[in-house]
């Protein structure tokens, strides 16, 4: 059996293991493994439409050596969302769905509910409303994100600029993709594919500025041993917000061992997912807090925040400017 047939294979498996669940109405697969696209390590996202939602279902998990995101939808929410589009043709509620099920592959649905809520979604989301909408919140976060960047340069917290100014950048690109009906998905593959649609779409400004932002521009190899000796770091913290199994899924559906020949988009991951994590703190200075780097001085280097250049973050705020005006991403 090839590696695509025992993914299927796996996905299929694992999905049906929630069929019998009280609560679950409805099961889908989603992501790259719904729509014929995976990669070797590509990951699960599970899609379980439930009456409520329930605690008990981790959303990271690692399932037969596989990576599983279980995304919960309210069945609630689906019926209305089908109301309202056979009252009055309205989509609007497509926004409130997480993207993971789009084009997604139906494997348990007794009462034909998914076959009509996918039939609609899967024309709606990239709808001029609703790709319009996603485009503005993307872009609104971006400069929410810009500036508490310029905030923080301006109180002297340089090393949380820096990670305010990397997570601006990553909605920038997600505006921009938006833009260019380009679904923004594959994580572990986020600097891969930011450079091949650059490339396509004709300009490499916003990959430059994201490499060079996000520290992936260096040596390599240094960077390597900086991912392994913060891990512990990167595990703790991972585990507090996100759950019990969230350390192991960033080791194994996160290439935690660099072997999978993207080392530059699992360096971004893990730098962007302790960033996404330390969101409200990164906006009261927590990096440029004495006793984070002297409590987590792995996880410093790792960020880079040990060799922070005020002077730098601020010509990264300036190229920001001028990266985003030149994208041209326009809010109706």
């Amino acid at each position: 059996m090839n590696w695509k047939s025992e993914i299927y294979r796996k996905a299929v498996l694992i999905a049906e293991q929630y069929r019998a669940v009280n609560g679950v109405r409805g099961i889908a697969i989603g992501g790259s493994v719904a729509r014929r696209t995976v990669w070797k390590h590509s990951d699960l996202e599970l899609c379980l439409f439930v009456d409520e939602y329930r605690p008990a279902f981790d959303y990271f998990n690692v399932i037969d050596g596989l990576g599983v995101e279980i995304i919960q939808i309210n069945v609630a929410n689906v019926r209305a969302f089908l109301d309202r589009y056979a009252e009055d043709g309205s989509i609007q509620g497509a926004l409130s769905f997480p993207i993971q099920v789009y084009q997604c592959r139906i494997v348990h649905d007794p009462e034909g509910l998914l076959a009509a809520f996918k039939q609609i979604y899967d024309r709606a989301l990239f709808d001029d409303r609703i790709k319009s909408v996603k485009k503005r919140e993307a872009k609104q976060r971006a400069d929410e994100r810009y500036g508490t960047a310029i905030r923080l340069l301006d109180e002297g917290s340089p090393a949380s600029a820096h990670a305010s100014l990397r997570l601006a950048v990553n909605e920038l690109m997600l505006a921009y993709y938006w833009q260019h009906d380009i679904l923004p998905r594959s994580q572990n593959r986020t600097v891969y594919l930011l450079k091949l649609h650059s490339r396509k779409l004709g300009s490499f400004d916003l990959y430059r500025l994201f490499t060079e932002v996000y520290g992936l521009t260096g040596n390599k190899a240094q960077m390597k041993e900086e991912l392994f000796a913060a891990k512990n770091d990167l595990f703790s913290i991972a585990s507090a917000a996100w759950g019990r199994n969230a350390p192991e899924f960033l080791e194994k559906a996160c290439d935690g061992q660099l072997e999978w020949g993207y080392e530059s988009s699992i360096l971004y991951v893990h730098k962007w997912c302790v960033h996404t994590i330390h969101f409200t703190e990164l906006t009261q200075a927590i990096y440029d807090r004495p006793e984070f780097a002297r409590q987590r001085p792995e996880l410093t280097r790792f960020l880079g925040f040990d060799r922070t250049d005020e002077e730098q973050v601020s010509a990264w705020v300036e190229d920001y400017t001028k990266v985003a005006s030149a994208l041209q991403i326009r809010i109706e």
